[in-house]
């Protein structure tokens, strides 16, 4: 695998996770229109995403580690403010199914395979890649295992937990561990940045949204059996 293969690898699995966010969303009573509108607004993320990745301008070449961490946070934290300010977006995703969140998680399966190919290949540094690989493929194969707990009421929300709390560390030690210790190795645009700035900031979204209805369910259990 060269570098050129690789991106347009991480680029078509960006598309194969648009593709099944939308299936997923499409689970519940979300509107076709609504459906639409998102999926073209993360195609078209994803477009400008490409674009400065391939024309080597979405960063500086000489960044330093702790400012492309920052920069992180920042995009993690557009991501935020937009899945949560836009009302509709806000209501679409609190008004999903805890199944549902969890389920979302479970495309990370193939980011994870990939990863472990590129550590093969000497396009990631191998330790990082075998690490980050295993820790993706177990995100989103506890996130598929917890959803169906959850369905079936089987411990569903411990599992749910543990789902949501391993998935979320995974993802904020593999953005520290990229930005603080592999970006002079790798550089800023690497074809892991397609996975960094738009599946992550998503999968990261999902984790806190999934927990905030955990905290809520846990509050109500309690308040009822007091009543």
């Amino acid at each position: 695998m060269t570098p050129h293969s690789s991106a347009g690898f991480m680029l078509g699995l960006d598309l194969l996770m648009i593709v099944y966010t939308l299936w997923v969303l499409s689970l519940s009573a979300t509107p076709s229109r609504l459906l639409a509108r998102i999926g073209v607004g993360m195609l078209v993320w994803l477009g400008l995403l490409h674009g400065l990745l391939t024309t080597g301008s979405l960063f500086p070449e000489a960044i330093g580690g702790v400012a492309f961490l920052l920069l992180i946070f920042v995009g993690v934290g557009a991501a935020g403010a937009l899945l949560l300010g836009v009302p509709i977006l806000r209501a679409t995703l609190m008004g999903l199914s805890q199944q549902q969140l969890l389920l979302l998680q479970g495309v990370r399966v193939f980011f994870g395979a990939t990863f472990l190919m590129q550590a093969a290949t000497g396009i990631l540094p191998r330790g990082f890649g075998i690490l980050d690989g295993y820790t993706h493929i177990g995100a989103g194969f506890f996130g598929l295992v917890a959803a169906f707990c959850v369905a079936t009421g089987t411990a569903g929300r411990q599992r749910a937990w543990f789902a949501n709390l391993f998935g979320l560390a995974d993802i904020l030690v593999v953005a520290s561990t990229l930005a603080l210790l592999l970006l002079p190795e790798i550089g800023p645009h690497h074809s892991m940045m397609y996975a960094v700035f738009l599946p992550a900031p998503l999968w990261l979204w999902f984790h806190v949204i999934s927990m905030i209805q955990l905290v809520r369910e846990e509050r109500t259990d309690s308040r009822e059996a007091t009543a």
